[in-house]
């Protein structure tokens, strides 16, 4: 049988045909010629004038980039090849069909041939059934390397331009944090959805109170509030939930702690999270927290920063006790005295009556003398140590209306100035120095013992310039800190009255409480250094050691 004839047989021959439709917009795929619809008049314009093709079904990817071929509609029509349903591929350009330049290759010189598929490309007029003519040999190969190194540039430029957007505070997330919705009139700014911030609020006040996140999660399932998953799905948001336990998505406490975690609520965008492997790759890698992007400021909060600030101080304090119940008021802020490990709760009885008490389990355990103290006695000594703290804020308030600042703080404040200067001109003097000793011993003007002298008196001489700037951060710290009313004031003075203890007055006043032999305790609070430098201007009676069941405030850590 000659050439002539085997072509006229083949060409008798009808292929089951499937039409390739792709688009993606991450491709540059932005020109309407390009549009799905176009692409399947252009196909099926082309098909009705030959009779050789057997239309079977169609195979569409809209949103998927040809960079690779992990797309859901390629991956049935592969399927389709190997089951013998189709033989014959027709796309409307090799670029729909892939701009990966290896892969489409591997493709075209071996999958097809091996499997006996027939590949028609209608714009660029290739066809895999006829010989490849001489300058199809160098053409195809280009327009695929082409489309390759097209695809590469327009990911490069995606990715540029998302992250100027990101750095200029705009949301390019195609799905808005649970409480916020994209602003009708500028889809890159966030705006807040009341119904949902209502919730988001909750979580935040449950968590202050010392809920765990599974109880939180619990209290909202109990509620029937909608989970975000489902709350999206009713303000008929698209969404894919890849695993649901239940026939209606449910909180979890996983939900809870990624809203109690993001800065988003306090008005924050952090983008720039994650990092594509390759252009031709949906996998990703989390890159390191001081390469995301963040901007404040770049819409209205729902959680108030210093409320957002207590709760990670609260959540940093969480131990494993609690678990999904309610923590109990002083879990997390107990810490031994000697050790400086935090203490944990233990439960006794007596004449079947509960005794709740806080113990130091690495003392124990390690054959030390125990730490321990009981939850009503600790509670009572911090409650007293705020009560006191909050009426010497309210007579610090009487002194200071009437008090200006001191001439003499001015003056105070002006020699630390001056000391500091010297001390920094000091400290590089001697760095100087102590640098070019080595020079100095290399070229033989400094013995290896006077190499030696000298390097530990400069070393000593910079510790020592190090030292006394602490020192005059400190004082300068304890002076500034006296001026007109003071914000430890503020905070404290509204507690004057207070009758008992909560989680939330702890997260705002309280850092740590140190407990000693005996039971005595130390309260840490976190306006510290301006409390004690405010007693110290204006000549306050303050609790010290000893004084008051034996409870120290505010001394130093």
């Amino acid at each position: 049988m000659t050439k002539i004839e085997l072509r006229e047989k083949v060409s008798a021959k009808v292929y089951r045909t499937a039409l390739y439709l792709r688009l993606s917009r991450e491709d540059g795929d932005k020109y309407e010629s390009d549009s799905i619809a176009n692409q399947r008049k252009l196909l099926r314009d082309y098909i009705n004038d030959r009779g050789e093709f057997c239309l079977v079904r169609e195979y569409i990817d809209d949103g998927y980039s040809g960079s690779n071929f992990e797309r859901p509609g390629w991956k049935k029509l592969m399927k389709a090849l190997e089951s013998g349903e189709v033989n014959c591929i027709i796309v409307k350009d090799l670029s729909r069909f892939g701009r990966n330049y290896i892969e489409v290759g591997r493709y075209l010189r071996s999958i097809f041939p091996v499997m006996n598929v027939r590949l028609v490309a209608v714009n660029d007029n290739f066809d895999t059934l006829n010989e490849w003519q001489n300058g199809d040999a160098l053409t195809i190969p280009m327009k695929n390397l082409i489309n390759d190194v097209y695809c590469r540039d327009i990911s490069e430029k995606v990715s540029s331009q998302l992250r100027v957007m990101r750095k200029h505070g705009e949301c390019v997330a195609a799905f808005v944090p649970y409480g916020y919705k994209k602003d009708p009139e500028n889809r890159s700014k966030l705006i807040i959805d009341e119904e949902a911030a209502a919730t988001v609020k909750q979580i935040f006040i449950w968590k202050l109170e010392g809920y765990g996140n599974q109880a939180i999660a619990q209290k909202l399932n109990d509620r029937r509030a909608l989970s975000p998953y489902e709350y999206r799905v009713e303000k008929g948001g698209t969404t894919v939930c890849c695993f649901k336990r239940h026939p209606k998505a449910l909180w979890a406490s996983g939900s809870v702690y990624n809203i109690l975690h993001n800065e988003c609520y306090m008005g924050t965008l952090v983008q720039g999270k994650w990092k594509k492997l390759s252009f031709r790759s949906k996998d990703k890698v989390l890159l390191p927290k001081n390469e995301w992007i963040k901007v404040g400021g770049t819409h209205e909060a729902i959680i108030d920063p210093k409320l957002f600030s207590m709760v990670q101080e609260v959540m940093n304090k969480e131990i494993r006790a609690c678990g999904g119940k309610r923590a109990r008021v002083l879990s997390g802020f107990l810490f031994c005295g000697e050790c400086g490990r935090q203490m944990i709760l233990q439960s006794s009885y007596y004449k079947g009556k509960k005794y709740n008490y806080y113990t130091c389990k690495d003392c124990r355990d390690s054959g030390k003398k125990t730490k321990r103290i009981s939850e009503a006695k600790a509670c009572d000594a911090v409650l007293k140590a705020v009560v006191k703290t909050a009426e010497i804020a309210l007579h610090m308030e009487k002194i200071v209306k009437k008090t200006e600042f001191k001439p003499e703080n001015i003056t105070e404040l002006r020699r630390l100035e001056k000391q500091e200067t010297d001390l920094k001109e000091e400290k590089e003097r001697c760095q100087r120095l102590k640098n070019g000793l080595f020079r100095d011993f290399s070229s033989g003007l400094l013995t290896r013992e006077e190499y030696s002298d000298y390097s530990e008196i400069y070393k000593t001489k910079i510790e020592n310039a190090e030292a006394a700037l602490i020192k005059i951060k400190e004082q300068h710290q304890k002076i500034t800190s006296c001026g007109k009313d003071p914000k430890w004031i503020k905070v404290f003075k509204k507690y004057v009255n207070l009758t008992g203890l909560s989680r939330p007055v702890l997260a705002e006043l309280v850092d740590k409480v140190y407990v000693y032999e005996g039971g005595k305790t130390e309260i840490v609070f976190k306006e510290k250094i301006a409390i004690e430098a405010a007693v110290e201007a204006y000549g306050c009676e303050y609790m010290k050691e000893g004084d008051d069941n034996e409870t120290a405030v505010g001394k130093a850590v």
